[in-house]
């Protein structure tokens, strides 16, 4: 039995937390809204090259901007939502691979 962690959350303060729950999510963006740092990111430790994860943000008119990578810079979208609860929900719904998550927001692909 592997008991090996499959997500990380790290926020910008430095603060790590090996497959958090929806409540450790939602606090860490909490956190963002308080103003305790700028960024949260939630990576698959499943992938050794470090390309798929869902990252969140928040603009300075209280919006989200989320970003998610699927393996690959090619695959790389995001979108801006409402609130600190809409990105809760997109983080969450990637991290637990929740059905209809990707439908959920309007995905743009990103280009760098």
């Amino acid at each position: 039995m592997n008991d090996a962690p499959v997500i990380r959350a790290t926020a910008e303060s430095g603060d790590v937390i090996d497959d958090p729950s929806e409540d450790a999510l939602f606090m860490m963006v909490e956190d963002i809204e308080a103003g305790e740092g700028t960024y949260l990111i939630v990576a698959s430790l499943r992938d050794d090259s470090g390309q798929t994860y869902v990252q969140t943000s928040r603009n300075e008119d209280g919006s989200y901007v989320v970003e998610y990578r699927d393996g690959r810079p090619e695959e790389h979208y995001g979108t801006v939502v409402r609130d600190m609860r809409a990105a809760h929900a997109l983080l969450t719904g990637w991290a637990f691979d929740l059905p209809e998550w990707r439908n959920s927001a309007a995905w743009e692909p990103l280009k760098f």
